[in-house]
């Protein structure tokens, strides 16, 4: 999600009105086709290390366990064994140096490694979506060997995560006061609370994430992003943005109650309530015809930070595993709270790069459902959860709290790609003068 303090894409609520794709002109579509034009070749694709296709050590291996029926086997019986965790770190450690070496032509590259790592993970987190695609593309959906590799990455990733977050809170820590909520740093912090105490944390977050103050990355984005960069934000988002609630879904099954109702009705309006037509994945495909964007899933995949693809990754993670349905519960309420802060930036950017109103819109009518949405998810979910669980409510904020923390670093570097695609169109604009 974006943030209070800093924004990244934000896809997901409230479309009320069937949209119907007109087209435009002007700078917006010339900026559409120059970024089409710098997408990678088939030949040359990027795959998830960053590594081109023809780099033997760093993807292809990868690629053919991925597609192969029976990549179990092909891993290795000792994949299976007592040491199978430290044989597959190995495996992770030795193709992520072959990536940034290839990548960097240095010893080690913190980015490279993020980005190895992270798209990896997604790769396999995708395998729990169905893309109408090919049926032998999920024959290692419930493979031993992706799940240890899954497990692999996301516990020492998780625990990094952790302490990032932590620092960063003991950082906002020396400007809280007021009716500021209170910057927790640690687990013993989140413990620590009474369920009083946490129903009042989760309404003075309430109050500073739904309508935050401009910071210097959402004032660039309202007043000085350009043609390109609102392609290349279009083309990122595009990632969640024509999937949009999927994950959501996985969390809606079981016992029937209040609380899962409410969660239902969000998914249910950001499926259309059963209509293609209404389905909120094609409200934002017809933006991206609008402008002449590749419209097919994961088109853009190669365009991702990092950052992006860990929060994309945390969520699969969350909606996976009950057994962090509260942290779920958590990342929801902060991101159906903030998107419409987020959404009024998107439609300032759209209008001023002259985007129709129709495409304009979406934004629009975005924010006048996640208004409403912010709403039910704090008063009919997240407090009641407190006094359903009085002694784990605390993993929902946590859950909060790390859904704003990662997505203001998304957000952040999202923010600095778009700036210098802007840069790169001006330098090549001034070029052909």
């Amino acid at each position: 999600g974006a943030f209070s303090s800093l924004d990244a894409v934000r896809f997901g609520d409230g479309m009320g009105a069937v949209l119907q794709s007109q087209p435009s002109s002007g700078p917006i579509v010339a900026a559409a086709a120059v970024l089409q034009q710098q997408q990678p070749a088939a030949a040359d694709a990027t795959a998830p290390g960053g590594c081109k296709n023809d780099d033997e050590e760093c993807e292809v291996d990868w690629d053919a366990l991925f597609a192969s029926p029976d990549a179990d086997q092909q891993a290795g019986t000792e994949h299976k064994s007592l040491s199978s965790k430290q044989l597959i770190a190995d495996d992770v450690e030795a193709a992520g140096a072959a990536k940034v070496e290839a990548a960097t032509n240095e010893p080690l590259d913190v980015t490279a490694a993020h980005s190895f790592l992270q798209r990896l993970l997604y790769k396999i987190n995708r395998l729990n979506h169905f893309w109408y695609d090919d049926l032998r593309s999920y024959e290692n959906e419930r493979s031993i060997w992706l799940a240890s590799l899954r497990d692999t990455i996301e516990g020492p990733w998780q625990a990094w995560e952790q302490q990032q977050m932590e620092a960063a809170a003991a950082a906002e820590a020396d400007f809280a006061g007021g009716d500021a909520p209170s910057s927790l740093v640690g687990l013993d912090a989140y413990r620590a609370m009474s369920p009083e105490q946490m129903k009042e944390e989760l309404k003075k977050r309430y109050a500073r994430d739904v309508d935050p103050p401009l910071s210097p990355a959402q004032q660039y984005v309202v007043d000085g992003m350009g043609p390109l960069g609102y392609c290349h934000l279009l083309a990122v988002g595009s990632v969640d943005g024509l999937v949009e609630a999927s994950r959501q879904s996985r969390v809606c099954a079981g016992a029937a109650n209040e609380v899962a109702c409410a969660i239902f009705r969000v998914l249910m309006e950001e499926y259309g309530t059963g209509r293609y037509s209404r389905k909120h994945s094609t409200f934002y495909k017809a933006m991206m015809e609008e402008l002449g964007l590749d419209t097919k899933e994961e088109a853009y995949l190669d365009l991702l930070p990092w950052q992006w693809l860990a929060g994309a990754n945390q969520n699969f993670l969350i909606t996976e595993r009950r057994r962090h349905y509260l942290r779920y519960a958590g990342a929801l309420t902060f991101f159906e709270i903030n998107g419409p802060s987020v959404y009024k930036t998107y439609l300032a950017a759209g209008k001023r790069s002259g985007l129709s109103d129709t495409a304009a819109g979406y934004w629009a009518l975005h924010i006048k459902e996640d208004e409403r949405h912010g709403r039910q998810m704090l008063e009919e979910v997240a407090l009641p959860l407190v006094d359903m669980y009085p002694k784990d409510a605390w993993e929902m904020l946590l859950g909060y709290d790390q859904d704003r923390f990662m997505g203001a670093r998304a957000g952040s570097a999202l923010v600095a790609y778009i700036q210098a695609a802007d840069q790169m169109a001006r330098q090549m604009t001034a070029a052909g003068a």
